[in-house]
């Protein structure tokens, strides 16, 4: 019994993180900074290969996992936004030129 809950709140801990952390990495993608993003990248790697680790040597895949891993990576989507935004408030990141719109002349006429 013990055994098991343990397994569930690791499980919920890890898919946290890894929602956390890519949560962080997708939008580091679209800011102008790249060493952010590779700062990002690297944090969400190493907790995808961490909990792929995990899965595979103790192969703890049950579905009994399924609701608190889709809690804790819907708690760790949004709470990865919120750091991301934080992040980017704090180190003045704004979004990558290619996001920017183009006003053409064309549009200005309408």
């Amino acid at each position: 019994m013990l055994a098991g809950l343990l397994a569930i709140i690791l499980m919920m801990v890890m898919a946290f993180a890894q929602s956390v952390s890519f949560s962080i990495v997708s939008r580091s993608r679209n800011r102008n900074s790249v060493a952010y993003h590779r700062v990002a990248a690297i944090f969400s790697n190493g907790v995808w290969f961490i909990t792929a680790k995990y899965l595979i040597v103790t192969q703890h895949m049950s579905w009994l996992l399924f609701i608190p891993y889709t809690v804790a990576t819907v708690w760790g989507s949004t709470t990865g936004q919120q750091i991301s935004m934080w992040v980017e408030r704090k180190l003045n990141l704004q979004a990558d030129d290619h996001l920017v719109p183009k006003t053409t002349k064309a549009s200005t006429y309408a």
